[in-house]
Formats: structure tokens, sequence, C-alpha cells
């Protein structure tokens, strides 16, 4: 059978899948086996070194048999943070910082949290991605979220304005807009064609400090 050359490892850059496997045809009769000992090569035998390797270093930051009191699910959101982000109205309030212009008395800031707390699964991952470049949130969601989200006034800026953000920090400049239809004015703008709140907010970003 065809030897694993793509894969350019053993001491001349192959590995046969079976013994002289390289000078035997894949024909009809034999290619069930084929697809097996491929996938056996590149799934295990072809990993096994660094599947071991990966093992002893997170053996090394969290021992491995200590791992048995987790379900799947919570070792994914311990390593990838929640994939699925929801936030209430207090969680915002309370975890996130209005600063220099807004208060968490502010009635623009209060219209952020109202539109923001209606989006949708999909509008929260891209708002999360424009802001703090990463679509996802660690466990228990913003409370843990550092820096924490920080939403200050945009200068001279109001309807018919964009939001901008300095990425690395969390650093969302709102401008202080009349009404909770922002969203549709940023929505409907020259962006109308693009399908994520991530580009409809994808306003001129500005990136770090």
């Amino acid at each position: 059978m065809p030897s694993s050359r793509v894969f350019g490892v053993g001491d001349h850059g192959v590995v046969d899948l079976m013994p002289n496997g390289g000078d035997e045809l894949v024909t009809i009769h034999n290619v069930e086996e084929y697809v097996e000992r491929t996938l056996e090569f590149v799934v295990v035998k072809g990993i096994r070194k660094q599947i071991k390797a990966f093992r002893n270093g997170f053996n090394q930051v969290f021992p491995i048999d200590k791992l048995g009191s987790f379900s799947p699910n919570e070792v994914k959101t311990m390593l990838c943070g929640d994939q699925c982000p929801v936030f209430t109205k207090e969680d915002i309030i309370r975890f996130t910082e209005p600063k220099l212009g807004y208060s968490r008395d502010s009635p623009a800031f209060l219209k952020f949290v109202n539109v923001l707390v209606n989006f949708t699964a999909s509008e929260r991952k891209a708002f999360l991605q424009f802001t703090t470049g990463c679509s996802s949130l660690p466990p228990d969601g913003l409370a843990n979220l550092f820096p924490r989200l920080t939403i200050v006034r945009e200068i001279d800026a109001g309807d018919g304005s964009y939001p901008s953000v300095n990425t690395c920090v969390h650093y969302l400049k709102l401008p202080d807009y009349s009404s909770e239809d922002f969203k549709n004015q940023v929505t409907h703008s020259k962006h109308r064609n693009l399908q994520s709140v991530s580009y409809a907010f994808d306003i001129h970003e500005t990136g770090g400090v």
C-alpha cells in the first residue's frame, strides 16, 4: 500500500502503512484496509510522540489524574472559555466600567446595556470579538473578564457616529446616542451588506494603546 511519504517521517521520510506496503497498489479490494491503516497512522501512531509530549507538558501545569473530577464540558470551559456567552442586564452593569463621561446612571450607558442584553447569541459573540479580540468569555463570564470592559464617551460624537475600540485593553469608546436605535443605525449604515454585528460595529478600530 502507498507509504506515508506525505507525512515526512521515519529515517527516509517514509513509513509504510504495512510491511512492504509501498509495493502494493490500492485496489477496490483493499481500499477499506488502506483507509483504516491511514487513519490509524494519522490519529494514533503518527502523532503518538506529540501526544505524549503534550500530555507530559499538560501534566506539569495541571495533574491529569485530577481531571477526573470534571466533566468534559467543564474541562472545555476551563481551557477554552464560554463559547456561548450569556450576560444579563445586572451582569453588564456590575461587571463593566463606565468612565470618562459615563457612569452607571448615564442614560447613554443604560441605552447601551439595553441594546447589549437583547443581542442574539451570534451578535454577542461578534460584539465580544470586536471589543476584546475574543468571541468567548472566561468561566463565570463577564465577572472574570480581565481587564474589564470599559465604556467611555466618544468625544464630539453622537447619532450617526460609530463606536471605536482599543481591543487590547477592552476599551469601548461609545458615542452619546440619543436613543436605543443606534444598533440599527450602525447595522443599516454603509456596512449594511455585512451580516455580522462584529462588522456592523467594525467601525474604525484603533487597536492597542
